[in-house]
């Protein structure tokens, strides 16, 4: 049979369809249920599944989309392990911990959307997702996140409120966090045509003028004509009182 299925436990599937849908009744998806089936590019898990266990999607290299409902409540360790082409997650509200093995090697992840729920990421979760540059997660959660995943985040969130100007908490965590690390911020939005990440920091006016006269010479070496653009704009509105403009940088 290539799945085995006992009451509402899905234990082990092993058939050859590109796309799966697990069955409307089943609750528990058990450890290792569809660990090293590489034919699979998608999978439907229904709203009745409550738990996901460990390892449950490991080695599925060929997977790229799964949709994860709501009601799961318990996800065990390392279940996305080595899923080679998976390109995006949204992890259910009531996740508590992410462990380190969770997106181990998921090496074409590029977007995670994070519940609020989230109390806890291991070390190394994110190991190997070298494509991972949208990560969405509340910023009261932001300092869970690895090191280099928090640049990650920060400038999704200011991709996706370019044009805050209130004085909320959220805009507030962002905003000091920005404010201590703007040279590695501008560098990474310079670096990926980020012109919304940019536009927040101009606005919310977390890049120091010295700041602001260094990365117009490199946005516009590199040909990075929006944000350069932006620089000038903000730069000509606010009367920046170090020369910038003796030269065209588009020249």
């Amino acid at each position: 049979m290539p799945v085995t299925i006992v009451g509402d436990r899905l234990i082990r599937y092993e058939g050859a369809a590109v796309h799966y849908c697990v069955p409307q009744h089943i609750r528990y998806i058990e450890d290792l249920a569809f660990s090293g089936v590489d034919n699979l590019t998608s999978i439907d898990v229904p709203d009745s599944v409550s738990h996901i266990g460990s390892y449950a999607f490991r080695m599925c290299y060929a997977l790229e989309e799964i949709k994860l409902p709501d009601a799961v409540s318990s996800i065990g360790a390392g279940v996305f392990q080595h899923c080679w082409k998976l390109k995006s997650v949204k992890l259910p509200e009531g996740t508590l911990h992410i462990g380190g093995e969770m997106f181990e090697s998921c090496h074409s992840l590029a977007s995670l959307e994070l519940p609020e729920s989230i109390e806890k990421i291991d070390r190394g979760a994110f190991s190997g997702c070298r494509n991972l540059t949208e990560i969405v997660v509340a910023p009261a959660r932001l300092m869970l996140l690895p090191p280099a995943a928090r640049y990650s985040a920060v400038l999704t969130y200011m991709e996706q409120h370019s044009d805050a100007d209130g004085d909320d908490s959220d805009s507030r965590l962002i905003d000091d966090f920005v404010s201590g690390r703007q040279s590695n911020l501008l560098d990474l939005a310079i670096n990926r045509r980020s012109a919304e990440a940019v536009r927040y920091m101009l606005r919310r006016g977390l890049i120091e003028s010295d700041a602001l006269a260094d990365y117009l010479e490199k946005s516009a070496a590199r040909n990075r004509v929006e944000i350069t653009a932006l620089m000038l704009e903000y730069g000509h509105k606010n009367d920046n009182k170090r020369d910038l403009f003796n030269e065209d940088p588009f020249r």
